[in-house]
């Protein structure tokens, strides 16, 4: 697989999510000032912040090709999980803006003027999140791009949301009461749950913790029957999009320093293929016979 041109059709995917998403959201909010519908203005806050998750996706796969520096050694990848973690706490505070509004809602009841046009428009609203979300995802399985994966899921999660807020707007329409602010209290609940996985996402990357914690032993075991070396350790530190891994086989002291680079050129190639690693050093360290 080209990886310059994944990244780059990655980048066009996720830029144009960035303003649908935010095109939707900020035509939403419009649209409630005049409806006066807080579930439309709680989907069109989920929207908005829909397209902040596909900034950051994209923002994250444009900083994979910035060099490293003298400061940062291991690249910029990590700035992708730091503004995703900022992100979903600003998240967290739009949805406690509208549990309130809701809350707000249920003790001073108020009618929703024209529901007809919020149900068309939470309608469109979800079925443009949705077609996004399969384009996205058509791109995702296309190069195997787990940042996109997630952006499809999100915007799935999205026009979901639209329909749910549909559906309460239309059951108050036919006379049932606070449906408008129990749909805006469930996509609060949407939002919140975002930003729960994110910040826990997030946080697990910046704390260097490895997702698979059995990918540890699998290396080891991959590398022992592959190429018949020991392996003495293995560690393994995400970096943003990808992970890095340092490698301490054991090698004959006997070996020519030809042999020693050819075999560990071969484990790190097998490494990465098999396991989808994208930095490995390998640290040979001598076998006295003991």
């Amino acid at each position: 697989m080209d990886k310059s041109k994944a990244f780059e059709e990655a980048r066009k995917i996720a830029w144009g999510s960035i303003w649908v998403l935010a095109g939707i959201g900020v035509a939403e909010i419009l649209i409630s000032t005049f409806t006066g519908s807080l579930t439309l203005f709680a989907d069109g806050l989920d929207s908005i912040a829909d397209g902040i998750v596909s900034f950051i996706v994209w923002f994250g796969i444009r900083m994979i090709h910035r060099p490293r520096s003298d400061s940062f050694h291991f690249g910029y990848a990590k700035i992708e999980s730091l503004a995703a973690l900022i992100a979903a706490i600003a998240i967290l505070i739009l949805g406690a803006f509208i549990v309130y509004h809701a809350y707000e809602r249920i003790i001073h009841p108020s009618e929703t003027i024209n529901p007809e046009i919020t149900m068309v428009t939470l309608l469109a609203a979800g079925s443009i999140s949705l077609y996004r979300a399969f384009q996205v995802r058509r791109v995702a399985k296309k190069f195997n791009l787990v940042s996109l994966t997630l952006d499809a899921k999100n915007s799935i999660k999205d026009g979901s949301a639209s329909f749910i807020g549909f559906g309460s707007v239309l059951l108050g329409y036919f006379g049932i009461q606070y449906m408008d602010a129990i749909g805006g209290i469930i996509i609060a609940g949407y939002i919140f749950f975002m930003a729960y996985t994110a910040i826990r996402e997030s946080s697990l990357v910046l704390l260097d913790a490895v997702k698979d914690p059995d990918l540890h032993d699998e290396i080891k075991e991959h590398i022992t029957t592959s190429f018949n070396v020991d392996v003495q350790d293995v560690q393994i530190r995400p970096l943003g999009h990808g992970s890095y891994a340092q490698i301490h086989v054991i090698l004959d002291q006997k070996m020519t320093l030809d042999n020693v680079y050819e075999i560990v050129e071969k484990i790190k190639l097998s490494v990465a293929e098999k396991f989808n690693i994208d930095e490995i050093v390998i640290e040979p360290t001598p076998n006295n016979g003991s």
